[in-house]
């Protein structure tokens, strides 16, 4: 993981308000990440200012909510009922639970340390602090270790938006921190944070302050909440996959606030997976991507397949993107991280098997071997359940240049309508 390392001069860069959409933000999703965005005017519409350092003008604090509530992961076990049953006493026995050895008083379990912070926005939003002092910024205030944050957070007050700052992590503005309203907050970075935030803080989606249907992955205190998809992570962990869990964003598609793009089990899956390359095809080298727990197990059986062909690398044209399917109102597997579209196989010895290149539409006579083989492996990718839904560009034009492979739950198509064609599909939904 490649860590920045900004030097204290960057803190004092001039601050400005980030795009009102946070276009720009630094959750990496797979091989599209945005880029950071320059800064403008800073937001007008703030608190009185909170801080009492005698560096600014003396101004009443905000008054704090309680941490952000941590869920059913914190009520710990169920009460015992009062007429829980014990096993009958026997002779001699007054009755009651059987009694246990005498230990000596014990310790709640601590809690371990946390490890070392790295201090990249020290003195920006997000940022560790111990008093308001710390926090290098007009109107600037922390919220301390002894209100829930570890090692204390700057913060600001906001109204929508918040201001970004030179390469620090963005930020973004969520309510139910302060009374009146809302408070910035980083936004999980996973160039910055190898976990996304700093030691102590978490990634979890918040919606904006004052706009429920906009909704960011943001940085806050304690430990994340239990992931659905453990049991899958302990699949990839068997299966040695090189992965470290990602927030969900929980993005709507573009227009259509009422549907969710929600990711059961997030992950950054590195390569080599499963001795194959996977490559974003613009890019030089592989890059973490952007997928669902089942999506990487799934490319883990794929490249045990392709290693039969000697094919050691793949290059693809991505993984999540939060879409409705074309002419639908249903959301693409791709919104789910549940898709993939492959373009190119290449093989130990250099020889590439390109889609868009050397596939022929007539599946039964065969004019080249790298048409035989990339028809070959559609009906592998099928055949042995890796996928359950393989479109080829005999599916429609949309798919001349790439295989889209998914996870659609209960559906089996590779199929054709025409005997002659034998194309692959057809996907109902047209995706």
């Amino acid at each position: 993981m490649i860590r920045r390392f900004i030097a204290v001069a960057l803190l004092l860069v001039a601050t400005g308000c980030a795009e009102d959409e946070d276009e720009g933000g630094s959750l990496l999703l797979g091989d599209d990440a945005g880029t950071r965005r320059e800064g403008s005017a800073q937001d007008a519409a703030r608190p009185p200012a909170p801080g009492a350092d005698a560096a600014r003008p003396s101004a009443p604090r905000p008054d704090r909510g309680a941490p952000p509530p941590p869920g059913d992961r914190d009520a710990g076990p169920p009460p015992v009922e009062p007429d829980a049953w014990f096993p009958p006493p026997v002779e001699g026995d007054a009755g009651g639970p059987p009694p246990t050895p005498d230990a000596g008083p014990t310790e709640p379990d601590a809690a371990p340390p946390l490890p070392p912070d790295p201090g990249l926005n020290a003195g920006w939003i997000g940022g560790p602090c111990a008093a308001d002092a710390d926090c290098d910024y007009a109107e600037a205030f922390c919220l301390r270790e002894d209100e829930g944050y570890p090692r204390g957070t700057c913060s600001l007050g906001c109204e929508r938006t918040c201001p970004d700052r030179g390469d620090l992590p963005v930020t973004f503005c969520i309510g139910d921190l302060i009374v009146g309203s809302g408070a910035c907050v980083q936004r999980c970075d996973f160039e910055a944070f190898e976990q996304g935030c700093r030691p102590g803080y978490h990634c979890e989606t918040q919606p904006r302050f004052g706009e429920p249907d906009t909704r960011r992955a943001v940085c806050l205190p304690g430990p994340p909440p239990p992931d659905p998809a453990m049991g899958c992570y302990d699949q990839m962990d068997a299966a040695g996959l090189n992965y470290n869990p990602a927030a969900n964003p929980q993005e709507s598609p573009d227009g259509r606030p009422d549907l969710t793009c929600d990711i059961v089990g997030p992950t950054r899956l590195s390569s080599p997976i499963n001795g194959v390359l996977y490559r974003y095809v613009t890019h030089d080298a592989p890059q973490p991507m952007f997928v669902s727990c089942d999506l990487a197990l799934a490319l883990h059986q794929l490249s045990a397949m392709l290693r039969e062909y000697d094919i050691v690398e793949v290059g693809h044209i991505g993984t999540y993107n939060c879409r409705l399917i074309g002419g639908t109102d249903s959301l693409s597997m791709h919104g789910l991280a549940r898709a993939i579209d492959l373009k190119w196989f290449r093989t130990a010895d250099g020889r590439v098997y390109d889609v868009e290149d050397h596939w022929e539409h007539d599946t039964e006579n065969f004019r080249t071997d790298e048409a035989r083989l990339l028809f070959e492996i559609g009906q592998q990718m099928f055949a042995r359940r890796i996928f359950n839904i393989v479109l080829t560009p005999n599916y429609n034009a949309a798919h001349d240049n790439h295989f889209h492979v998914d996870l659609t739950p209960g559906q089996r198509f590779i199929g054709s309508e025409d005997a002659w064609t034998r194309y692959f599909g057809p996907n109902p939904h047209g995706d």
